[in-house]
């Protein structure tokens, strides 16, 4: 068999060279557009909103309320998936490896956000791999105590004091390792001077139930969560966490005012999405979320329960987190915190 070599001309050659760059050209233009014109059209399809813990805490509640509501202002389905397990990084992760089109936003706490990192031997997934949308809302919690309790800890005072008495005797429940109801127990103890038994649950009503059946001493819980409990008389209340009183508990004093003069916390909760996510997907979505905080009866319902809006661009997140890094970075490595 003869093999015959093909030789072009020069103006051929120039030619074939023009033509393969044309079409390169074009399906590249293609793909653009075709992308562009996606971005365009977000959101055409329901949205899933994932959050690390389960059902019946402050998470859910809050991102089970906005759900609703960026419904109305995105014109799609948002569906509310629940994840839990890991302090949220079941969900982080989740999330984190999703496609980066805009379906799949990560109601994202604390502890997946800040914490995990610095508690995990092993991430499944890098912090840089959620990008922020923007800040939702922070809220105080509440220590309380059951109510059988009450007469042996009326106060701050006579809790530390009988941790003091017998360490390691009292123990308190909580979300889960790292999350803000851990790290409000952690940061009491440390400020406090006092040694107490930790008992990690998967979510705050859970440990809830542990507390209610006098199978702990005492908790640190989201106000919002706690309430319902408090004004049955099943739980007593004795300080929240923000530098101010709160306004469902008004006679309830601070850690501050209990002697704490450096116990400070809130906890927090923002949107992410995974790396990659097209800026004006991002913007979008950061512009529906302003839309739902903006409304009163939005703000009114969570106010009632001492959880404030805080709404956000996606840099004055980004900066929070960064802030709240190096905060609770600092307090895990002191503490010898981990997640076994």
């Amino acid at each position: 068999m003869t093999v015959r070599s093909v030789h072009f001309s020069p103006q051929r050659r120039r030619w074939s060279q023009w033509a393969l760059a044309s079409i390169a050209t074009g399906v590249l233009g293609t793909t653009f557009t075709a992308h562009a014109q996606s971005d365009a059209h977000w959101p055409d399809k329901p949205v899933t909103l994932v959050l690390g813990y389960p059902a019946g805490g402050i998470n859910d509640v809050i991102a089970r309320r906005l759900a609703v509501e960026l419904q109305n202002e995105l014109k799609v389905t948002v569906i509310v998936d629940n994840r839990a397990g890991a302090n949220g990084s079941i969900a982080a992760n989740y999330v984190a490896k999703a496609k980066p089109d805009g379906y799949t936003v990560m109601f994202g706490a604390i502890g997946q956000v800040s914490v995990n990192q610095f508690l995990l031997a092993k991430m499944p997934y890098e912090s840089g791999d959620l990008i922020p949308v923007g800040k939702v809302a922070d809220g105080a919690n509440v220590l309380v105590v059951n109510a059988s309790k009450a007469k042996q800890f009326p106060s701050v005072a006579k809790l530390i004091e009988e941790a003091k008495r017998d360490p390691d005797k009292l123990n308190y429940g909580s979300f889960g390792t790292g999350s803000s109801s851990h790290l409000s127990a952690a940061l009491f103890a440390q400020q406090a001077g006092i040694k107490v038994m930790h008992v990690p649950y998967k979510g705050s009503a859970p440990a809830m139930t542990d507390l209610l059946g006098g199978n702990l001493d005492f908790m640190f819980d989201s106000i919002n969560t706690a309430l319902p409990h408090i004004k049955a008389g099943k739980i007593v209340p004795l300080a929240v966490t923000k530098a101010q009183r709160s306004i469902a508990l008004p006679n309830i004093p601070t850690f501050v005012e209990s002697g704490l003069p450096n116990f400070t916390l809130a906890s927090w909760f923002g949107l992410h999405l995974p790396k990659g996510t097209p800026e004006p997907i991002v913007v979008k979505l950061n512009a529906a979320l302003h839309k739902v905080q903006a409304k009163p009866d939005f703000i009114e319902y969570f106010k009632a329960q001492n959880i404030d809006i805080t709404p956000s661009t996606p840099k004055e997140y980004g900066d929070f987190v960064a802030s709240e890094d190096r905060r609770w970075g600092a307090l895990i490595k002191e503490l010898g915190i981990k997640i076994d």
